[in-house]
């Protein structure tokens, strides 16, 4: 990039609340896919882990700084997400097994009416149908720590 366009881009940054965790795309395919997964995304939380939350999530909700609490990371995702309020909607629980359309997570990834703040993830391309699938599919059958 030019030092120009650097400029331009760092003051829209800065006129639009900040920067972006979104990350640069590193260990993704063109359509934002991850490259090189070895578990299958599929209803499982290794599945969803491997191609979601570590490729994706983990650009920003990652390790003792995670936004509102939210570290997605391998190792701590279930006990986050399953059965914990929501920050921004402390009524819901991120996820709550068996109940997909009560799931917070669910309205967040989907774009939902009703989130607080923006769709996830944030300043990338939202998840594919098959990605929504897959954890959809999670929570209806239980969230199991699978």
């Amino acid at each position: 990039m030019t030092i120009k366009l650097l400029r331009v881009t760092a003051l829209l940054a800065v006129l639009t609340g900040g920067w972006s965790c979104a990350g640069d795309g590193t260990g993704l395919d063109t359509l934002g896919n991850p490259l090189g997964s070895t578990v299958p995304l599929g209803p499982t939380l290794a599945g969803i882990q491997d191609n979601i939350f570590t490729p994706i999530c983990t650009q920003c909700h990652t390790g003792a700084a995670a936004p509102l609490g939210l570290a997605l990371d391998a190792g701590v995702s279930f006990q986050n997400l399953v059965g914990v309020s929501s920050v921004e909607k402390p009524e819901m629980r991120r996820v709550q097994a068996g109940n997909p359309d009560a799931s917070y997570i669910m309205w967040k990834i989907e774009g939902r009416a009703g989130i607080v703040g923006e769709r996830m993830p944030r300043g990338l391309p939202p998840l594919s149908a098959e990605q929504i699938a897959a954890v959809r599919g999670w929570i209806q059958s239980g969230a199991a720590a699978n």
